[in-house]
């Protein structure tokens, strides 16, 4: 595993705090955003993600509790 996954797979496990994660996010350059975006969507896939598991990560975003989770 390289050093951004085991820093995403951290902060999924609550072991960096989120804040910390987004602003991490926030300076990394529009390229670098894409590729953490694109490995995150990977994580999701083999992590086989629920419907449940959309709605707590809207919650854990703190969006408001009418946005939809976007799904295949």
């Amino acid at each position: 595993m390289d050093e951004r996954a085991v820093g995403l797979n951290e902060l999924a496990q609550g072991l960096r705090p989120l804040v910390r994660g987004g602003e991490w996010f926030k300076g990394l350059a529009a390229d670098e955003q894409f590729e953490v975006l694109r490995d995150l969507s990977g994580f999701c896939v083999q992590a086989r993600a629920t419907v449940e598991d959309g709605h707590e990560s809207v919650r854990l975003a703190v969006l408001r509790p009418t946005h939809t989770p976007a799904s295949k």
